[in-house]
């Protein structure tokens, strides 16, 4: 033909190169516009399938899912997705994302005024974002009788008043105020004009608003009720909402003592009012009272414009990934800074003001950072510091469902929350922490022990010693999250609540059978927990055992010609912690015997290898088994006491306080071990309180 569907255009009769082309004839217009046509079709086609891929690949692509809306908005109906349809499956992602909410509500006003109210209606209340209320505003400015638009005016201040960026909000329902009260006192009173009875009055925002709406929007406001604002329907709807003297008393009141840009316009206003009513003395003593509450109101709204500057109020929260950290960090840190602000109550409000106040910085920052842990923990706080504990518990029942479900601190305090409701405890409430904690060990990757240590926890709180004894024995069988620490926490439960070593000892045997040779942190645990109760025969034998253990498999494997780097770590920070044991509460022969039992039983252990007596060496220097000038170190350190040379030295991960009888035996740290570095990664506590090396 004479076109190029897919590349560049070719004039028609001339072919590629320039050469006419008189035995092709150009093609019918028609044609030309049907192929047009369906290779656009296509290119759109194609354009949908990149982007359901990519959203596919990752749900959380906001530009994918903005370009999805616009493909569906320019193929309208045309497409088997409709753009409702496509709209519905972003808010479902995103529901709380003010500019979706805003594209949705605004494409629906096209469609109808009834479908763009109903969108609207579905989003103001859960999502406190100035700029969405603004747009529904306009919304109602265009389209609903005046009645409805001072409603939505005052239900825009009651939530959003207390924004610092909410001065247009006042202005504008302060303008539609002041006319439907100035058209009131001409009615009342028709020397009105001349006697300083009316107030000085601003752009009809209505007016403003259908002066720049399309013309099929204006075409469809003609055809309602909506149409009238005469001054007759602004007084007829100041007698139904009952603006008089006092209404606009408390509103200017309001307008001008919170923190906001409009603060000096308002204020200024608020005396033209008082000073209108005729008693200048009830004028003076109102405007001297209410004048501090507009001073600080403005030296708040400086200190707020410095705390916000650079704040992205449109952010969308999103999971904290490497690529989003650092502008995640930096937006909730701003809010932190406004949070923190505002609860040193710079506009002294009493109680209720100010727990109103903190409470929607608290819900319009989660808006923007729904994934930072802090700000739910925060929120809650806030919360229960003002008496509103079921709302506590709701908001963050809402963090773990919607954005944190793995989030373990968080789960646990809401777990907790049930638990210590009341006291005592109802059946209603045991019957709920015991739900949060069993969804918790369901949901949580696995393994998770410390999310199996609290329920554990929990079940000896409120069930006594046979219920946790039996919950144990259940879960080392069947718990998916069961590792070492578990029963170094059942141990030390045995002893410290029950007051039972002989159990204590009997589960740390339990623990060591199933995992000693594998974790030495649980060893340690065990020795630490035998020097608590002055039991330091049996520390000395099962530490110069695990040494012996570890130095047999060792040695075989040196001889095997094989290595392991971790089994060598652990040997090293067994021999440590027996070298510091006895070192500072043994005697002089506990510890040349200490000092000297590598080289001795390393020789013996080649012995029993048939190793030929020539052959035979003296010490584990040759197999890399000889202890460094490091762990010589490490064998005179006192807690966080160590003789540090002039050397550069590897960080010590622990303060190793192994004669401390309140230290855990949960971790290498309280274990009072020196961990080597594959050693510490294997024995770390892995996030969310995963088993060490599982996470």
């Amino acid at each position: 033909g004479g076109g190029s569907v897919f590349g560049s255009p070719v004039m028609p009769g001339v072919i590629r190169g320039g050469h006419p082309a008189a035995t092709v004839p150009p093609p019918p217009a028609a044609a030309l516009v049907t192929l047009s046509g369906a290779a656009l079709k296509a290119q759109a086609q194609h354009r949908v399938i990149t982007l359901e891929a990519a959203i596919q690949a990752n749900p959380h692509d906001l530009a994918a899912w903005e370009a999805r809306i616009r493909e569906a908005l320019l193929a309208g109906t045309t497409e088997e997705a409709s753009p409702e349809d496509v709209f519905e499956r972003v808010v479902k992602q995103w529901p709380y994302a003010p500019r979706i909410w805003s594209m949705y509500a605004e494409w629906a006003e096209g469609e109808g005024t009834a479908l763009g109210s109903a969108v609207y209606r579905r989003c103001l209340q859960q999502v406190p974002n100035l700029e969405l209320w603004l747009s529904y505003l306009g919304f109602c400015k265009r389209l609903l009788p005046l009645e409805d638009v001072l409603h939505a005016y005052a239900q825009a201040v009651d939530l959003l008043g207390t924004d610092s960026r909410g001065g247009l909000l006042w202005a504008e329902y302060l303008a539609l105020l002041k006319h439907t009260y100035n058209v009131q006192q001409k009615k009342d009173n028709p020397d009105a004009e001349t006697s300083g009875k009316l107030l000085a009055e601003d752009t009809n925002p209505i007016e403003a608003a259908r002066r720049n709406a399309k013309p099929a929007i204006r075409q469809r406001i003609e055809r309602t009720k909506a149409a009238n604002v005469s001054d007759d329907e602004f007084l007829r709807v100041g007698a139904v909402l009952k603006i008089g003297n006092e209404f606009m008393r408390r509103t200017f009141q309001r307008a001008a003592s919170t923190a906001h840009s409009a603060l000096d316009k308002l204020w200024v206003g608020y005396e033209q009012f008082e000073k209108s009513q005729g008693n200048p003395p009830l004028a003076q003593k109102l405007l001297a009272e209410h004048m501090p509450r507009f001073v600080r109101g403005k030296a708040a709204f400086k200190e707020l414009q410095g705390l916000c500057n650079g704040m992205d109020y449109a952010a969308l929260a999103m999971p904290i990934t490497p690529k989003t950290a650092v502008q995640q960090t930096k937006l909730f840190e701003k809010w932190r800074g406004v949070l923190q602000f505002e609860q040193t109550n710079p506009l002294r409000l009493d109680r209720k003001d100010l727990q109103a106040r903190v409470t929607l910085l608290f819900q319009q920052a989660a808006l923007g950072c729904a994934y930072h842990a802090e700000l739910w923990h925060d929120f809650a706080e806030w919360l229960d510091l003002g008496g509103q504990r079921e709302e506590a518990t709701a908001c963050l029942r809402r963090a773990v469902e919607r954005f944190l479900p793995r989030d373990l601190t968080l789960r646990l305090m809401a777990a907790q929350r049930h638990e210590l409701a009341e006291v005592p405890l109802s059946a209603a409430n045991m019957e709920a922490a015991e739900e949060e904690y069993q969804k918790l060990l369901e949901e949580m990757p696995k393994p998770c022990p410390l999310a199996l240590i609290n329920y554990l926890a929990f079940v000896r709180r409120q069930r006594g010693g046979g219920d946790f004894r039996s919950a144990f024995v259940e879960a080392i069988e069947s718990s998916p999250h069961c590792t070492w620490e578990v029963y170094a926490f059942a141990a030390q439960t045995e002893y410290h609540i029950f007051g039972s070593s002989d159990a204590a000892c009997k589960v740390f045997r339990l623990g060591l059978e199933r995992y000693g040779e594998r974790e030495p942190s649980l060893l340690a645990a065990y020795v630490n927990f035998l020097i608590s109760t002055n039991d330091l025969r049996s520390a000395r034998a099962e530490l110069s055992r695990g040494v012996l253990d570890r130095l047999q498999a060792a040695v075989r494997d040196k001889m095997s010609k094989r290595s392991d780097p971790r089994l060598e770590e652990s040997l090293a920070f067994l021999w440590q912690k027996w070298s510091r044991l006895e070192r500072y509460f043994g005697d002089a022969a506990s510890v040349r015997r200490c000092a000297s039992f590598r080289d001795e039983e390393f020789r013996s252990l080649q012995k029993d290898q048939e190793v030929e007596e020539d052959a035979i060496v003296e010490t584990p220097a040759a197999f890399g088994l000889a202890m460094t000038i490091s762990e010589v170190e490490e064998g005179f350190r006192f807690q966080h006491l160590k003789p540090e040379g002039v050397r550069r030295m590897p960080k010590v991960l622990d303060t190793g306080a192994e004669a401390s009888a309140s230290s855990s035996p949960a971790s290498p740290k309280a274990a009072g071990a020196v961990v080597p570095p594959a050693a510490a990664k294997a024995a770390a506590p892995a996030p969310n309180g995963a088993a060490p090396g599982a996470a």
